[in-house]
């Protein structure tokens, strides 16, 4: 099986996506604010970076729904955290709701943008998805330009984004090809 990678896209996706998750707080310090805004911009980042690999002809149709789906979905995951929280013993449930939110996003953006491999996608994602909540722990209270960014809630959010967003631009910018053989 041959794999190639377009590293220039990853990286264009991955900044995209850390950069939906900083913006906001550089805007405004709202937290009415920070709460709309990283959903919307974060379902914004990977279609608009990906606007090519959109598998429709209609593809202004498909990115908005795509938005749609995605920021419907991470206000969804909020409530399903709590009832994780209270589900499952100890840390277990962050590891749970990282792994599910991460390939419900992936699944999602999989509809409407062409990803190669499935399989690939969804291993990536959830093996850095299980990564999160480490990340997410060792970041707490650091500050970045003289401002503490990664404050309670926003150091798990940018995590989670930026993450994410490496996990799918893996995901969709990795082509396989398998191997011919010549007789």
């Amino acid at each position: 099986m041959k794999i190639t990678v377009d590293i220039k896209r990853v990286f264009l996706t991955f900044f995209a996506c850390v950069l939906t998750a900083v913006l906001p707080l550089l805007i405004s310090t709202g937290e009415m604010f920070y709460t709309f805004s990283i959903p919307l911009f974060f379902s914004i980042a990977v279609p608009l970076t990906s606007f090519d690999k959109i598998t429709t002809k209609k593809k202004y149709h498909a990115f908005l729904l795509s938005v749609m789906l995605t920021t419907i979905f991470y206000f969804f995951s909020v409530p399903l955290g709590v009832f994780l929280g209270q589900s499952f013993p100890g840390e277990y449930a962050i590891y749970v709701l990282c792994v599910i939110s991460g390939l419900m996003i992936l699944l999602i953006n999989s509809i409407f943008i062409q990803i190669d491999n499935l399989k690939l996608g969804l291993l990536v994602t959830g093996v850095l998805a299980l990564l999160i909540p480490a990340l997410t722990k060792s970041l707490k209270g650091y500050k970045v330009f003289n401002i503490e960014f990664l404050g309670d809630p926003a150091t798990f959010f940018i995590i989670w984004q930026a993450t994410i967003g490496l996990a799918l631009a893996v995901s969709i910018w990795t082509k396989t090809k398998a191997k011919t053989e010549n007789y």
